[in-house]
């Protein structure tokens, strides 16, 4: 969810049941980041994802239920959450570089953004449509947060900086400081 939704970590474990519309495929992000709340839609099969794991973990849900609960009905801890995600990596025998070092989980969100500038870029779509699209199912405030993604697809998609800098000069910052700093 967290890679197909571009959600921040904190989004994800504090959804509550009544967050997640099944009928719809659409997730209610309440009170994130400087308190700004949005609607996220859901894919077809992460929608269908979804309503499997509900039948499983919420048999007879109660609206005020975290979606992803711990085992005592609190919301999963970020501490679980990251020792969960580096014992799959370990089992998926991907090293983890240690502190700072990654794969980190914040890092789907980003994978996600960058999927989507690629996907774009590819189909010749509009940035100047596109992009306040992606800053507002983001969670963003200002197109300097949605900028950041850019910026990390400027080595890798050289195509899509060109193609930014006709519409946006000066859009894209250079990144500054290690490579492995988060923002």
């Amino acid at each position: 969810m967290i890679y197909m939704c571009g959600l921040r970590v904190s989004e994800a474990r504090l959804l509550k049941v009544a967050d997640v519309d099944l009928e719809n495929g659409i997730l209610t992000i309440n009170q994130s980041k400087k308190d700004n709340s949005r609607l996220v839609p859901m894919s077809a099969s992460l929608t269908e994802r979804c309503r499997h794991y509900s039948k499983v973990v919420h048999p007879f849900p109660k609206v005020e239920d975290y979606y992803f609960p711990a085992l005592d009905s609190k919301p999963m801890t970020i501490g679980n959450v990251y020792k969960n995600f580096r014992r799959f990596l370990w089992r998926a025998r991907i090293l983890h570089g240690g502190r700072g070092q990654g794969p980190r989980i914040h890092d789907f969100r980003h994978t996600y953004a960058v999927h989507c500038l690629k996907k774009w870029a590819e189909d010749e779509k509009d940035f100047t449509v596109y992009l306040p699209v992606l800053k507002t199912y983001m969670g963003h405030d200002s197109f300097e947060e949605t900028a950041y993604y850019l910026s990390l697809t400027a080595d890798v998609f050289p195509y899509i900086t060109v193609k930014l800098e006709t519409h946006f000069p000066g859009m894209i910052p250079h990144l500054k400081g290690d490579i492995n700093e988060t923002y």
